[in-house]
């Protein structure tokens, strides 16, 4: 299990010319998923990458999804003021106090609040073509757990958030996500369920914003998310919405 963590790498390449990709590993031997932004074609695509194939003029990328820059950034601009709105209910619908956490006797995780922590596992180059991110090869399986903590022996950070957990059979299960604000003075408690409801809404409607405006370029991504979105997860009045 180990040896397949260290494998795991995200990587971000910029340059002003040809613009941004950003690449992670997927599920399937030998591919990666790429996010890119082509400043010369100007078009926002998503495409896998046979990595096993290395012939030149051997078709190696298979795009799910290419959009022109103008209809990517219309798309951002309608969509920002929607999830910004949702993002903002759910959190605020979400306020809690410290003492209520501490009745449920919830584990954080922090190791994205320590940076030595996070630097003894994680690599990140800061420096020449590109930013990737791997785990080191030599971190110490201790550090994560260490990091694990009840929550009345942490000190919670400003403007940070921590994934909370509680044991269950001996497991760590997930139980939902806290957000501490300085602006907002306070405390909030996502639970995972109300979480995931919120990630599969904003799906939907970024699957009825595309298929609202169909294009053959993005008809892969939109049969993808079909696929991802219907049943068990989604109810039957909604599976309908979706077909229509």
């Amino acid at each position: 299990m180990i040896d397949d963590l260290k494998k795991l790498y995200l990587r971000f390449n910029y340059t002003d010319e040809n613009g941004f990709i950003f690449n992670a590993p997927t599920l399937k031997e030998g591919e990666h998923l790429s996010i890119g932004f082509d400043n010369k074609r100007k078009e926002f695509n998503i495409h896998f990458t046979n990595d096993t194939i290395n012939e030149p003029g051997v078709k190696r990328r298979d795009f799910i999804f290419v959009i022109s820059v103008f209809r990517f950034f219309l798309f951002l601009k309608r969509f920002e003021v929607f999830y910004n709105q949702s993002i903002l209910n759910l959190i605020f619908k979400s306020k809690t106090n410290l003492g209520k956490l501490k009745k449920h006797k919830f584990i954080l995780n922090t190791i994205t609040t320590s940076e030595e922590a996070e630097g003894k596992i994680i690599y990140q180059k800061r420096k020449g073509k590109g930013r990737p991110w791997k785990f080191r090869e030599d971190f110490d399986l201790t550090l994560i757990a260490d990091n694990f903590k009840y929550i009345d022996e942490v000190d919670l950070s400003n403007n940070s958030f921590y994934l909370a957990y509680k044991l269950k059979s001996n497991n760590l299960a997930l139980q939902g996500i806290l957000y501490k604000f300085e602006n907002l003075n306070g405390l909030y408690f996502i639970p995972i369920k109300k979480y995931n409801r919120f990630t599969k809404h904003m799906a939907i409607a970024m699957y009825n914003y595309f298929n609202a405006y169909p294009t053959e370029e993005t008809l892969p991504f939109r049969q993808l998310m079909y696929e991802r979105l219907k049943h068990p997860y989604l109810d039957k009045e909604e599976a309908k919405r979706l077909q229509s």
